[in-house]
C-alpha cells in the first residue's frame, strides 16, 4: 500500500478533515427525546443553513426504492461531502485555496443508507482516489474518466451526485456539504472525542504531537488527526479513511452516550457548529426537518451503525485506486434492496452452523467430471468470481461423476463446508491431500452460489471488506 502515498498531486492544499460525517452523527443522533424547548430554542438556528437545490442539474436519475406499506419511515440515503475551499478560514491549516470553479475539491463522499425499519446504518466511504468513468457533468452528456474527487471540483455538488449516482446506481434521496470549520467546532461543543494510539504521532505538517495511549482530542487536534497521513499507519490516503471512521466511530459513541438533549446550552452549542457550516438540499434545508430525521434515527445504537470502505484494488500508478467492481456492486445492490449487508453468514442445508472460511483463504483445484469440455474453466471462473483461489484446472479421472463432488484433506473441513456451499452440492468426500481441496465438476452442475461468512468488525482484504461497527473501540497506527 506505501505506494499510494508516493505521489499526492494536491499535497500543497492542505487538505481538511474527511470526516464531514461528524455533521450527521451530531445531528441525527440527537434525536429520541429532545423536549419542544430544547428544539424550539435550536429552531432559531435554521438560518445558519444554507440550502441549494441542485435537482435541475442531475438529469436522468436512478428510481426511487419503493415505499413499504409495513414500514412506518422509507429508507434514506444521504450523500455526504466535503470539500477543501477554506475562503476566510485561516487558523493555521494553510491559506484560502480554489479551483477556477470555486468548489475546491471533494474531500469527502460517504454514502450513508439508514434503512426503512431504522434498525441499522450503513456508511461507505469512497476514497478520493478512486480513478472512474463519471458523467462530464459539461452540458454534453459525455463521460469522463479521472480521479474521483475532481467532480466536486467540475461541477460541485451536482457532479459529485451524478457521478456517485452513475457509479452505484442507487438514488441520492439528499446531500449534505460540510466544511471543517463545522467539524472543528462539532469536536469542541461535544467536549472532545477519545482516541487510542499504538505508536506516538509527530506530524510536521499538521502539527500533530501526541504520546502512545488514550487520549481526549479537542476541536484543533482532532482536525490534525484527520488530516495527518506520512507519519501515520502506511502513510497512504485509505490508511487514513480506515482511520478516520475509527475517528467517527467515536464521535458516534460520544454523541450517542451524552445526553446533550437535556443540557440546552450543550445541544445549542453543538447545532450552531453543525448548521453554521452546512450546505443541504431543500429536504434537510431546516432544523424541523433535521429534528423529523433524528427522531426517525432515534432507536439506532452504536453497533446499528457500520463503516466500510469501497471494495478496491491498486491501479497500478502509485496515485491511484480501481473499484472492485464486483464486490462493490453488492453494497450497492443491498442499499437499493434495502438489504442488510454484508448479508447474514451462510448455513448449509442440514446444518446449523454458519459457514466461518472466506472463499479466498479456500485453495481449490478443478477437475471435469463430466466429460463435456470446458466445463472445468467454466466452473473455475465462477469459483474465482466469489474469490476462491483456483490454483489449476484440469480433467477428473473419469467423465461420469452424476454429483459435482468436494475432496478435501479432513484437517480443512471449515473450508470444505464453503467450497461445497458456493458449488451447491452436498457430496464431500475426505481425502489426506494438503490445504488445496479438489472440486470435480459433475453432471448436475448448476452454477455457484454467493457465500457470506460468520464474523463483524473490522478485518477482511480491500477488495473484500469487512464493516466496522461504531461501537468497536479500536487502537489505531
Amino acid at each position: 500500500m506505501s505506494t499510494l502515498s508516493e505521489v499526492d498531486p494536491h499535497a500543497g492544499m492542505r487538505r481538511p478533515a474527511r470526516i464531514a460525517l461528524a455533521v450527521l452523527a451530531a445531528l441525527t443522533l440527537l434525536g429520541t427525546t429532545a423536549s419542544a424547548t430544547a428544539w424550539a430554542l435550536a429552531n432559531r438556528l435554521t438560518g445558519n443553513i444554507t440550502v441549494v437545490d441542485v435537482s435541475d442539474q442531475l438529469g436522468a436519475r436512478p428510481s426511487e426504492a419503493p415505499a413499504d406499506p409495513a414500514q412506518e419511515y422509507e429508507p434514506v440515503t444521504i450523500l455526504v461531502m466535503g470539500t477543501d475551499t477554506r475562503t476566510g478560514q485561516g487558523s493555521g491549516f494553510g491559506e484560502a485555496t480554489q479551483t477556477s470553479s470555486g468548489n475546491g475539491f471533494s474531500d469527502t463522499a460517504i454514502v450513508l443508507h439508514v434503512s426503512a425499519d431504522r434498525s441499522r446504518a450503513l456508511a461507505v466511504s469512497i476514497p478520493r482516489d478512486s480513478w472512474v468513468v463519471r458523467p462530464s457533468c459539461n452540458g454534453s452528456g459525455g463521460t469522463v474518466e479521472g480521479k474521483f474527487n475532481e467532480a466536486f471540483a467540475n461541477g460541485g455538488p451536482a457532479c459529485t451526485i451524478k457521478a456517485v449516482e452513475a457509479l452505484t446506481k442507487v438514488r441520492m434521496d439528499h446531500y449534505v456539504v460540510v466544511d471543517f470549520r463545522g467539524f472543528r467546532a462539532i469536536v469542541d461543543a461535544l467536549g472532545g472525542i477519545p482516541v487510542c494510539l499504538k505508536e506516538a504521532v509527530d506530524d510536521d505538517k499538521s502539527g500533530l504531537k501526541l504520546a502512545a495511549g488514550e487520549h481526549v482530542l479537542d476541536g484543533d487536534q482532532a482536525l490534525a488527526f484527520a488530516r495527518a497521513r506520512k507519519t501515520l499507519g502506511d502513510g497512504s490516503d485509505i490508511s487514513r479513511i480506515d482511520r478516520q471512521q475509527v475517528f467517527l466511530s467515536a464521535v458516534v459513541r460520544k454523541a450517542s452516550e451524552q445526553n446533550v438533549l437535556t443540557d440546552l446550552p450543550t445541544l445549542y452549542r453543538v447545532l450552531d457548529a453543525a448548521t453554521s457550516s452546512l450546505t443541504t438540499d431543500p429536504g434537510l434545508g431546516t432544523l424541523e426537518n433535521l429534528k423529523d430525521l433524528a427522531v426517525s434515527f432515534g432507536d439506532l445504537r452504536p453497533a446499528d451503525v457500520r463503516f466500510v470502505t469501497v471494495p478496491w484494488k491498486a491501479r497500478g500508478d502509485g496515485i491511484n485506486i480501481v473499484w472492485n467492481e464486483d464486490k462493490a456492486d453488492e453494497i450497492w445492490t443491498a442499499i437499493r434492496k434495502d438489504a442488510p449487508w454484508p448479508p447474514k453468514a451462510s448455513v448449509p442445508e442440514g446444518q446449523t452452523r454458519p459457514l466461518t472460511t472466506a472463499p479466498g483463504d479456500v485453495r481449490v483445484r478443478v477437475l471435469n467430471g463430466t466429460g463435456t469440455p470446458g466445463q472445468a474453466g467454466k466452473a473455475a471462473a465462477q469459483l474465482e468470481k466469489l474469490g476462491f483461489v483456483v490454483t489449476s484446472v484440469g480433467n477428473a479421472d473419469r467423465s461420469d461423476y452424476a454429483a459435482t463432488t468436494v475432496v478435501h484433506d479432513p484437517r480443512y473441513d471449515e473450508s470444505a463446508r464453503t467450497l461445497a456451499f458456493a458449488a451447491k452440492t452436498s457430496a464431500v468426500l475426505s481425502d489426506a491431500q494438503g490445504r488445496t481441496l479438489t472440486l470435480i465438476v459433475g453432471q448436475d452442475w448448476a452454477g455457484v452460489r454467493t457465500v457470506s461468512v460468520a464474523g463483524s468488525g473490522s478485518g477482511g482484504t480491500p477488495s473484500d471488506p469487512t464493516p466496522r461497527p461504531a461501537d468497536e473501540v479500536v487502537c489505531v497506527s
